[in-house]
């Protein structure tokens, strides 16, 4: 068959087109169910009207450096002279700002970038400056002896002897050897790849329609970005995501689809292209800042894996974390303080980038605090002006708490450390605990959640809501960190400030979900486990505090009952849907009526006696209580904090579960 012309999908992947005939679609387009469209030929050679890359000054300077390059892998010296003359000469003739752009540019940028601190950019900096400096060298032997017995030099008073040092002088003037990796320290490109292409992309792959996506993308600013707050609705439009990346994309689909009702029918193959675009862009390495959304908001309401063995939560946590720092998305970018269009634009992807690394460092910063790493908080210049950054003009509703979270964050990172260097001083009062985290809490109760509003059918009285559940949760754990440190002679009162705040978090729990209902089910991953948490820590100190006799804890069951209820009503809406929540609720449900068996089974064989407030009970010898055992109390009966529950209770998979 004579030569025939590629269709628009097979040149985009530069690879043959094959069809069995001119008339039918090709093979890559039927096997990804596509139209197959055959572009109209045109003559050969340059397009009327277009245009090199490069024209002018521009032009005539990569011509030079190309020559330069040329002129350096030869000998001859005269000419690499009279090529940087010529180059001189024509920056000269150019107009004086444009002279002075070119003249200034490569300085300009060394200064701002270079990173002194930084060992692997810092040699990546002085490679690249050899390899542009390499110019021709004199073979001839050469004696370093000569040069350190020259007068003139700065001693460092080293100990090493003078055999060493001409022997290091020596070596650089021998013939040169060829480097194996020259391109190891090669400048990243401007340019990089990204995750697009009718190979990745859902809508060209027929997963699902730019109609259908217009559709998700209004419901996922209405719903789920009050709770998530990582984009902006002005930038990330159906049509500038769908060009930057194809796992954000896919991810923002995926999420979306699993809450709304009507898009139930492609929720699951969103979420399996989803699943498959993680791994090959973690395989393939791609880096952009739309990527680390996309790895955000993929683990936001993650559906559970089938096993342990496939959970890949944690791995795409670190990844993300990881590719955000390496792009210096923890950098504040500069001011800019253009009005007109193209610096507004400039603005806000820097904000964009910024915001980024805030809510992926508060992602990982829970995840590390659930994992029993109660470590500091990483300031940068970017947090330290938190304060003011929400403030922008081109901030959006979302950035405020976004701001309000970073606040907490490093407070509560401060009071561990502070709790610490407390525990070893006299306290007159037993619970000097619970004052010294209200009193360290207070001023930020104060300044966002005491007037806060609780609408939850405004944008920011649902953020309110969900914020208000981050600050309970926060104290809890705090409590419980103390709790896990056995502070001597308080741990009485500990377990009571620890068993008052869990029974308070569930109480609103069960208000909150009751009255506001399915706006709030789209609470992240690691606040449903949190609840989880204090449900089962309220149920595990209640004996230490009330005793054992069975029927005391009658209310205490019947509230966590309703908190496992809403839990698994919250992850199974709409019903297409299974989320994390409804998998701790059923565990959660598992608990509860193994311990209600044992109530049953003592009904009418123990008479009444009220409880002993402060009875002091031995958890190994509870006969009521199937799951107080050795292996998760302290010899004091503390508990063992927060990710040992979650491993004891509800399995391997579930230490890892974030704040």
């Amino acid at each position: 068959m004579k030569n025939q012309s590629a269709c628009e999908a097979c040149r985009r992947l530069k690879m043959r087109c094959l069809r069995a005939s001119i008339d039918d679609a090709c093979d890559r387009c039927k096997r990804n169910n596509r139209s197959c469209q055959i572009p109209p030929s045109r003559p050969l050679g340059r397009r009327p009207g277009a245009v090199g890359k490069y024209r002018g000054l521009d032009k005539a300077l990569r011509h030079v450096q190309l020559e330069l390059r040329k002129a350096r892998r030869g000998s001859d010296a005269p000419d690499l002279e009279g090529l940087e003359m010529n180059g001189m000469e024509l920056a000269e003739s150019a107009s004086p700002r444009q002279a002075e752009d070119i003249q200034t540019a490569p300085a300009q940028v060394h200064t701002e970038n270079e990173a002194v601190s930084n060992p692997l950019a810092l040699l990546a900096d002085a490679s690249e400056a050899a390899q542009e400096s390499e110019g021709v060298v004199d073979h001839n032997i050469f004696h370093g002896r000569h040069l350190l017995s020259r007068p003139g030099y700065v001693s460092l008073g080293l100990r090493l002897d003078r055999q060493c040092l001409e022997e290091g002088l020596e070596a650089l003037f021998v013939p040169d050897t060829p480097c194996r990796y020259s391109n190891y320290f090669k400048p990243v490109d401007s340019h990089p790849p990204r995750d697009t292409g009718p190979d990745v992309d859902p809508v060209d792959l027929g997963l699902v329609s730019m109609e259908d996506a217009e559709y998700l993308f209004l419901i996922y600013f209405a719903r789920l970005h009050p709770i998530n707050g990582i984009l902006d609705p002005v930038l990330h439009t159906p049509s500038f995501v769908r060009s930057q990346s194809a796992l954000l994309f896919t991810w923002i689909l995926a999420l979306t689809s699993q809450f709304d009702a009507a898009s139930a029918s492609m929720a699951k193959r969103l979420r399996l292209h989803g699943e498959k675009l993680s791994r090959h862009v973690h395989t393939c390495g791609y880096k952009s800042v739309d990527i680390v959304q996309g790895y955000y908001i993929s683990l936001l309401s993650a559906t559970p894996a089938n096993t342990l063995a496939e959970e890949r939560s944690w791995l795409y946590t670190n990844y993300a974390f990881g590719l955000a720092s390496e792009l210096g998305l923890d950098q504040r970018s500069g001011r800019i303080c253009s009005t007109d269009s193209n610096g507004i634009d400039h603005q806000r992807l820097s904000r964009n980038k910024e915001r980024t690394w805030l809510r992926i460092l508060l992602w990982e910063r829970a995840n590390s605090a659930a994992r029993g790493r109660a470590t500091g908080f990483p300031e940068t210049d970017l947090t330290l002006s938190i304060d003011d950054w929400w403030l922008h003009p081109l901030a959006d509703p979302a950035d405020k708490y976004t701001a309000a979270f970073i606040l907490l964050r490093r407070r509560l990172a401060a009071l561990n450390h502070e709790l610490q260097s407390q525990s070893n001083r006299h306290h007159s009062n037993p619970h000097w605990v619970r004052g010294f985290v209200d009193t360290a809490l207070q001023p930020w109760f104060e300044t966002w959640l005491q007037s806060a509003s609780n609408d939850s059918s405004t944008f920011d009285g649902l953020s309110n809501l969900f914020m208000r559940h981050v600050y309970l949760h926060g104290r809890l754990w705090t409590l419980s960190f103390a709790l896990h440190g056995s502070l001597d002679g308080d741990s009485e009162a500990i377990r009571e400030d620890c068993f008052d705040s869990a029974v308070h978090c569930c109480e609103v729990t069960v208000q909150d979900l009751q009255q506001v209902g399915e706006p709030l089910y789209c609470m992240l991953a690691p606040t449903w486990a949190m609840i989880s948490y204090a449900a089962v820590l309220a149920l595990r100190l209640f004996p230490l505090l009330h005793g054992g006799r069975p029927g005391y804890e009658v209310e205490l069951l019947a509230l966590l009952s309703q908190v496992a209820i809403q839990l698994e009503k919250a992850g199974t809406t709409p019903s297409s849907r299974f989320g994390i929540a409804a998998l701790l609720g059923q565990h959660l449900t598992m608990i509860l009526r193994a311990r209600a068996r044992g109530l049953k089974e003592s009904v009418g064989e123990v008479d009444y006696s009220p409880p002993m407030q402060g009875t002091q009970q031995d958890a190994m010898i509870s006969t009521f209580d199937p799951f107080l055992t050795s292996a998760m109390w302290d010899d004091d009966g503390s508990a063992e904090g927060l990710t040992d529950l979650h491993l004891q209770l509800f399995g391997q998979g579930f230490g890892g579960v974030g704040l």
